[in-house]
Parts: structure tokens; sequence; C-alpha cells
């Protein structure tokens, strides 16, 4: 099959394209300019045509970049709600919608719940936990808090439940998906849930190392550091961060499209 894959720069967009040529399909990469016309329908059509399937992986965790104004929901809800449109439109029955599996009342948070109203029964919705996987950015910072010390982390984050899932087994899901038009959506978590102090620890005794001492942050300097990055962008830290790990990113799995136990997230590098 000939699949288009929006967001094909991305860290997971990269890892589906491997999967993809691994499977034996023709992966195609959206080239959509400008990012402001992502939610008009006919925008899309010159992209989708001889493709037999999209998937949709684009997303951004700040609200702003590149002169573009509420980036999150128009990246998160009204592009793929525009871009289901035009699937149905030239009769596209194979979309796949890369969500997430997050809480709270950030304006993330917000766009992702919207963009998936906007696509239930339309697309197939991929809600993912922490991806696990080299390039990442969350498992990135986690494999570098793992050799420290001394762990500094605030109480809510080290409190917060997550359910790691490998991007490879991630990009293999979304091919098999894929194989079946309109295809039932997907809770994309791995076998287990834990803390992420608790993975923090779990990935520093794969280095042999003895168990850090956690060092609870204060409030205060949280979310003042949570507000520095708002400002200066230099990693993943901000407040949008902070609200999503303030908030448990766990569910019961459901029937994984691989139709296979997929693997922890200890299997295979972080970094």
């Amino acid at each position: 099959m000939k699949i288009l894959v929006v967001g094909a720069g991305g860290f997971v967009g990269r890892h589906l394209l491997t999967a993809l040529a691994a499977a034996g399909h023709e992966a195609v990469r959206a080239d959509l300019q400008p990012v402001d016309c992502w939610d008009l329908p006919e925008a899309w059509e010159t992209q989708l045509k001889g493709v037999d399937g999209v998937v949709y992986t684009a997303g951004s965790l700040r609200d702003q970049a590149g002169g573009v104004n509420d980036l999150l929901d128009l990246m998160h809800h009204r592009a793929p709600a525009a871009l289901a449109d035009a699937c149905e439109a030239r009769g596209i029955g194979r979309l796949v919608h890369v969500s997430a599996l997050c809480g709270g009342v950030s304006a993330y948070a917000r766009s992702k719940q919207a963009g998936e109203i906007a696509l239930a029964g339309r697309a197939c919705i991929v809600r993912p936990s922490l991806i696990i996987g080299v390039g990442g950015i969350s498992s990135r910072l986690l494999d570098r808090l793992s050799r420290l010390p001394w762990l500094p982390l605030p109480a809510a984050v080290a409190r917060c439940r997550v359910q790691p899932i490998r991007v490879e087994d991630l990009a293999a899901g979304i091919v098999a998906a894929l194989l079946t038009p309109h295809a039932p959506s997907w809770t994309a978590v791995g076998p287990e849930a834990a803390t992420v102090a608790e993975w923090i620890a779990r990935r520093r005794a794969t280095r042999g190392l003895s168990t850090a001492r956690q060092v609870e942050l204060p409030d205060a300097l949280t979310r003042a550091s949570a507000r520095l990055g708002d400002l200066i962008p230099l990693g993943p830290w901000c407040s949008t961060a902070l609200d999503l790990l303030a908030h448990d990113s766990a569910e019961p799995a459901g029937i994984s499209p691989l139709g296979r136990p997929l693997r922890s997230a200890m299997q295979g590098a972080w970094a």
C-alpha cells in the first residue's frame, strides 16, 4: 500500500517510516505548507492523490511556534479533522490518528481530547502512554536522570504512573491497523504501569548503579522552572509538561493490533 505519513520527521513518524518499509509498503511524506492552512480540507487534496491510507503523527508540546498562534488546537484538532473530511471525500477508509493518553486541563490535553472527539468513528485513534525509544525526547530525559546519584523530581511527577510502550511496537501496531479499513481505536500502552520515579530507578539498575537518593523539589521552584521553560524552549520541560506529568497515563491494555504481547519498556535503548 501507499501510505501518506503526516509528521514523518518526528519521533514516531521516523520509526513508522522504517516499519512501513519493513512491511513492504510505500511511505510518502506529507509536504503541506504553510502549516496554518492544515485546517482546510481542500489543502489535503493534492497530498491524498494515489494513496491507500494515511497516518497523522504530527503534534507539538508548545502552543506557539513558527509564528502560528493557537498551534496546539490546529495540530491536534482542526488539522486532523480537516484531513478526515478530505479522506472521506476521496473514499480513503484507512486513517490512523496518533493522539495521546493524557489528562489535565492544559491546552495540550484539551486539544488532544477535541481531536479525538472530532475523529471518533472516522479514524483509528491511537492513544499511547509514554513512548520509549531512540530519538524520543522524554525517554532521553529519563535516561539522563537515571545517571544522577541524586534524583531531583517534583512530588507530582515522581508519583505519576505511566505505562510506557516501545516506539518499535507502537509503529508496528500502526502498520497492522492500516491493514483493516476503519480499524478500531487502540489504547497503546505497554505491559506494566509504574511511577516515573520507579521507571528511572529501573533504568538506573540496568547500568549496575545503586539506588539514587530522591530529592523532592518544592512546588514553587517547580512552577518557576516550568515557566522558565515556557520562555526559553531549550528542552521538553515547560508548564505543559508539568501539567501532563501531574496526571497518570495508564489504563488497562486493550486488544493490540499486533496480536501479540508487547515488549517491556526495558527491552531496548532509551536514548
